[in-house]
């Protein structure tokens, strides 16, 4: 009986403070707490939706990315005792707080828009799904 209950918690436990959010609370989180300009909020739940499928604890083994908008350890999110641009832990990239998510995700989309003329092509995703019309992912949000 110790052993199922351990094997449990080993399962759960790695879950215990991540998010699975919905287009629509994402879409007015980002909206009206984070305050995104409505122009960006479609195509953010694109991103985060090829990115992470709206799951904070999500991390890409192969890339290196780490929570809901799938920041790269390789140059925004600190390795133990290695510090990147955004200067945040990746580990705390994957909880339920997107707070510090979201100031990276500012800082990489400044860095950018400055470098290439659009933030979002810091994502792998925005060309391959997100470069068009996006206004689709939003529908029924009411925003």
């Amino acid at each position: 009986m110790v052993s199922k209950a351990v094997l449990l918690l080993l399962v759960v436990l790695p879950f215990a403070y991540c998010r699975i959010y919905d287009k629509c609370t994402l879409a007015r989180e980002l909206l009206h707490q984070y305050k995104f300009p409505r122009w960006q909020i479609p195509t953010w739940i694109c991103i985060v939706e090829h990115e992470s499928h709206f799951n904070t604890a999500a991390i890409n083994t192969q890339t290196h990315d780490h929570g809901l908008f799938q920041i790269s350890q390789i140059y925004w999110c600190d390795p133990p005792n290695h510090p990147q641009g955004c200067h945040v832990s990746c580990d705390s990239l994957r909880d339920d707080d997107i707070h510090n998510d979201v100031q990276c995700v500012r800082k990489i989309f400044d860095e950018w828009q400055r470098i290439r003329g659009n933030g979002f092509k810091a994502w792998t995703t925005y060309d391959a799904f997100c470069g068009g019309n996006n206004e689709g992912y939003i529908n029924g949000c009411g925003i």
